[in-house]
């Protein structure tokens, strides 16, 4: 038992390492392949106690166990012979560039367990030299973790009591009696204590993480759909594609554009591959409800696919990319041809969102350029005295539903820079669904609102009896969509044709109900003026830490660690050794005793000085025989003299020269090996 319980703690200590891991994949995605290369890193170190000659075939063997293993226990790893060698190589770094939860394929989630297969092989070699440093490995995997996901509160908490556990297994002895029982609860004692100082120092607070980078090879100039809306309306009866959704569906975004220098709108979204599920986006604080469908591509020629602005998961074997803001995807490589879709659809009640003020949080992109004069004067003419609310994005879209028209037939005007909208604005007041978004969400910056413009297709009234809507080209439609307080991105609908009977639910029908019971501005003006503020949520304060900042505490607290290992043992010696000589020559045959335990000499308690000589040999013999001469004379004579003081003294420092006449990295290691400051 003696001798397996550190081997145990070390790959313990692995384990809880690798466990870090969990918010990347899911518990259960590295648990079973982790338990299984540390099974068979236990095995062969079984093997070697057992036989000796097995030990320089160590390392080949675990290596190749955990390789094999991991084949059999990774779902879809056995069918691909490269994964583990593309997840050795580059999985961490496809991890990173990912959504998480991330998808447990084997090319990504292999390296987990390939970095505790490594701790564990490392931190068993290590074993057979220094305890102390036999954990190491297993910290640097803990580290590692703590780059791409720092844990926080009650996970930090348990995390440090398991580690403390794992400590106590390598660094202490197994109780033989009872003071070793008394040494091993006061250090597991201050292990929790220190486990638990970290949990609280850490504020129980949402992980944080590094910096997620896009895949290099994610495309970063895209064509610009919102250019396409006229040749589009062209050729209204092409199939582009058809949907089947298990709710009511309003209309499908396939990309938010946010940014507009005065002649194009323009997205920058960031990419990212698409993993097992997003999390619903931490600014939509209502219900929402599940809702998923069937799409098939037909006459499809878009980079991006159709999507919902909440997406949450896609099945398809083909790898996407996402862009979690917006929900926009992409295709890796070729589009799928077909795919299913799931995304969050909010339950917002209808007085809640009528009162709803504007979340500033969401605002990106928000410099237009020189804005000319005649839309800046319209859009403040418009809003009045109207402060930034979701009512204010309804008195705006009732001005631009009311007072402009939408065109139809052949002759179809384009573009939507300054100068077209400034005409379609001031003059021509005819325009496609792309001049009434674009010049919507122009108008609604400049009255304080954060706005996007997205460009999809809206769902038709009618489907067949299968429950399939056929979207179609004459379909397409550009829209603004306005941030609101606890739902996220509201869709709208300037030119009174969005709305389907099909989509007469969810926030289309919320947002729906509300606008037919808007007052008029000067109520809203009324209404707006006697109160002191709008409502709004009072945000917790959290606290943020760079995704590294746990990495540079974890390496501080090793170096201060090892700095006071490497100054604290030899003074806590040194210390020992002076109180010692007041004791005289039984003091002497303690140091002595300690020091041929540090050396690795076996000293049983019942052992005497003559003993220990007559195991011994060379210098370290003659010294303990002359020790034993000074203990005899001062046990039987009942007196300690002087001179027998200082030969008893005399004979340690004899076999201290003799132990040290080995390798200087032997008489290092017994300097600071503390095994006789614990015993």
């Amino acid at each position: 038992m003696t001798r397996r319980l550190p081997i145990l703690g070390v790959l313990a200590a692995a384990l809880v390492a690798g466990l870090l891991f969990s918010p990347l994949f899911g518990t259960t995605a590295v648990l079973w392949p982790m338990l299984a290369v540390a099974v068979i890193a236990y095995l062969v170190e079984e093997s070697v106690l057992h036989r000796p000659q097995l030990a320089r075939w160590r390392v080949p063997l675990t290596l190749a166990g955990g390789v094999v293993v991991l084949f059999a226990v990774i779902p879809g790893a056995a069918r691909r012979p490269l994964s583990l060698w593309d997840a050795a190589t580059s999985g961490w770094r496809r991890t990173l560039e990912s959504t998480w939860p991330a998808s447990p394929v084997p090319d990504l989630v292999a390296f987990v367990p390939l970095l505790v297969l490594l701790a564990c092989l490392i931190g068993a070699r290590v074993l057979q030299r220094s305890r102390l440093l036999a954990l190491l490995p297993a910290l640097v995997v803990a580290g590692l973790s703590q780059a791409y996901v720092t844990v926080s509160g009650v996970d930090a908490l348990i995390a440090g009591l398991a580690l403390a556990g794992c400590s106590a297994l390598v660094l202490l002895e197994w109780p033989s009696d009872r003071g070793s029982w008394v040494r091993l609860i006061a250090a597991l004692a201050a292990m929790t204590v220190g486990a638990s100082t970290l949990g609280v120092a850490l504020p129980a607070s949402t992980a944080v993480h590094l910096p997620k980078p896009s895949p290099p090879d994610s495309p970063t100039v895209l064509s610009n759909p919102l250019t396409e809306i006229a040749a589009r309306l062209r050729s209204p009866d092409t199939v582009v594609f058809t949907a089947r959704a298990t709710g009511p569906v309003d209309r499908w975004p396939v990309i938010a554009l946010d940014r507009f220098d005065g002649v194009t709108w323009t997205a920058a979204p960031k990419f990212q591959r698409l993993g097992r599920e997003l999390p619903l986006d931490s600014h939509v604080t209502v219900p929402v409800r599940r809702q998923s469908a069937d799409v098939a591509l037909a006459d499809w020629s878009l980079p991006w696919l159709p999507s919902q602005s909440r997406t949450l998961s896609v099945v398809d074997d083909r790898p996407l990319l996402v862009d979690p803001s917006s929900g926009a995807l992409l295709a890796e490589q070729s589009n799928p041809s077909q795919y299913r879709v799931n995304w969050a659809e909010p339950t917002v009640d209808v007085d809640a969102l009528a009162s709803a003020g504007v979340d500033s949080d969401l605002a990106s992109g928000d410099d237009l350029g020189e804005v000319p004069t005649g839309i800046d004067d319209l859009a403040r003419g418009i809003a009045g005295d109207v402060r930034p609310s979701f009512e204010l994005a309804l008195v705006l879209e009732k001005y631009l539903r009311t007072n402009y028209k939408l065109a139809t037939g052949d002759n179809l005007p384009t573009g939507h820079g300054y100068a077209q909208l400034n005409y379609f604005l001031t003059k021509s007041k005819r325009g496609t669904s792309e001049q009434f978004a674009a010049a919507y969400v122009v108008m609604a910056r400049l009255l304080g609102l954060p706005a996007r413009l997205v460009v999809g297709f809206k769902q038709p009234d009618t489907a067949s009896p299968d429950g399939t809507y056929v979207i179609r080209n004459r379909d397409v439609l550009a829209w603004p969509e306005v941030a609101v307080t606890g739902v996220g991105w509201v869709p709208l609908d300037p030119t009174g044709t969005a709305m389907s009977k099909a989509g007469t639910g969810g926030l289309a029908g919320a947002a729906e109900t509300v606008r037919k019971q808007l007052p008029s501005t000067k109520e809203i003006e009324r209404e707006h003026q006697s109160e002191p503020t709008l409502p709004g949520p009072n945000a917790p304060t959290t606290y943020h830490f760079p995704g590294w900042t746990a990495l540079v505490i974890l390496v501080g607290v090793l170096v201060v660690a090892a700095l006071l290992w490497l100054l604290g043992v030899p003074l806590a010696k040194a210390v020992r050794r002076q109180r010692r000589r007041r004791h005289g020559t039984l003091g002497a045959w303690a140091e002595a005793r300690d020091l041929l335990r540090d050396h690795g000499i076996r000293v049983t308690p019942a052992a005497t000085a003559r003993d220990v000589a007559r195991d011994s040999d060379g210098a370290v013999s003659q010294a303990m025989t002359l020790l034993a001469g000074c203990l005899d004379r001062a046990l039987w004579s009942g007196q300690d003299s002087d001179p027998d003081r200082e030969f008893a003294w005399s004979a340690v420092r004899k076999a201290r020269r003799g132990l040290a006449e080995g390798r200087l990295s032997q008489r290092i290691r017994t300097t600071l090996n503390a095994r006789s400051l614990l015993g």
